[in-house]
Parts: structure tokens; C-alpha cells; sequence
């Protein structure tokens, strides 16, 4: 499901304090760096615009191609500065809608984000969030223009949580929505990878 004027954004400027010292999105999952999965998968969404939120110094072009970079300089600020710099991006785009996804979901595939765009089309004026299987909403999330006012005014780390009250919601397994914090999640994830036989995103 193609929307017209679509802005992707793959967040990657979270501080990562939880998985230690190394660069976890340069970490290694299934012969290629975590981003790569995500990046991969955002990619097979047709869009007229894929932003990368990251801060600078990394060779973001090697590990993510074909995004445009964003440059976050205040990483301590939370996902929510994330969130507005690419709001603001879109905006000034003029997109009709912003499809976000955090840098860190590996399996989070081709299939579930058109589903999304699916929802949107029919239900333009709501957010369309992630559903997990205990219900709770979360990322991966698709935001109509109407609310990139309201991103660009969040701030911490909560992210855009107070848009998922009555937004649109697309089911989605635990595998899908597995969110890389921890070195014990990389080692999940690794398990993962190797138990569905695959080296690359699922579509």
C-alpha cells in the first residue's frame, strides 16, 4: 500500500546505555550490523523520503544507504528530539504522513509496515501504532501530517506514547517488535536469527 508524499524515519540516536560500551548498532547479527535489519526493511516501504535521526562521526552511509541524514546533536535529549527532527523534516517536505521505526528492531519486517500504511489509508485521520500481543502500543508507528505539530513539541524520552491513545492498531508477534537494549537481547536475537534460518530481514 503506497501513501503519496511518504516520509520514513529509522531512529538511531539513543544513547544506548543499557548494552554497555560497544556500538550496538554496529554489533553483529546474522552477518551484518543490527541498523542493516531495520534499514533494510524500511527500505521495501515505497516512500519519497527515508530520514535517518542519528548523531554525527559515523560512517552512516556504509551501515544505512540511501537516507538522508539528520543530524542529532542532543542524544540526551530522548527519542522525543528524535521524533521532532524528523517531524520537522517531513513537514517541511510537505509529506502527507511520517512512518517512524527504531534502529534497534531487527525483525520487524516489509510486510508489517504496509499493513500500517493499510490502516492509514483507510483511517486517515488517526496515528497507526504497533500492537503487542498483551496489547500494549508501540513502535514501529505511522503518523499522519496533522500530528507533526504535536511531535515536534514532545520532549524526554517517552517518545510519542500520549498519541497512542485511540490510535489505529496493527497486531504484531513478540519476535516482530523484539527491541535490542541489552547485550542478553543481542544474544536473543542472535538465537532468533539462527532459528529461522535466515541472514536477512524477513519481508
Amino acid at each position: 500500500m503506497a501513501v503519496p508524499d511518504l516520509a520514513v524515519a529509522l531512529l538511531a540516536a539513543g544513547r544506548s546505555t543499557r548494552f554497555g560500551t560497544a556500538d550496538k548498532l554496529r554489533a553483529d547479527l546474522g552477518g551484518r550490523p543490527l541498523i542493516g535489519w531495520a534499514a533494510q526493511a524500511e527500505r521495501s516501504v515505497e516512500a519519497a523520503h527515508h530520514l535517518l535521526v542519528a548523531p554525527a562521526g559515523v560512517d552512516w552511509e556504509a551501515l544505512a544507504p540511501g537516507y538522508r541524514l539528520l543530524v542529532n546533536v542532543q542524544p540526551e535529549a530522548g527519542m522525543s528530539h528524535s521524533l521532532c527532527l524528523a517531524a520537522q523534516a517531513a513537514q517541511e517536505a510537505g509529506a502527507a504522513a511520517l512512518l517512524v521505526l527504531l534502529a534497534d528492531m531487527p525483525f520487524v519486517t516489509g510486510t508489517h509496515l504496509k499493513a500500517m500504511l493499510g490502516r492509514l489509508a483507510t483511517d486517515e485521520a488517526r496515528a497507526v501504532f504497533s500492537c503487542s500481543p498483551d496489547g500494549v502500543a508501540q513502535p514501529p508507528a505511522l503518523f499522519p501530517a496533522r500530528d507533526f505539530g504535536v511531535l515536534q513539541a514532545l520532549d524526554g524520552d517517552r517518545g510519542a506514547r500520549g498519541l497512542a491513545a485511540g490510535a489505529a492498531l496493527v497486531p504484531a508477534d513478540a519476535r516482530l517488535l523484539l527491541d535490542v537494549d541489552t547485550p542478553g537481547d543481542l544474544a536473543r536475537a542472535r538465537d532468533m536469527a539462527e532459528t529461522t534460518g535466515t541472514d536477512k530481514p524477513l519481508g
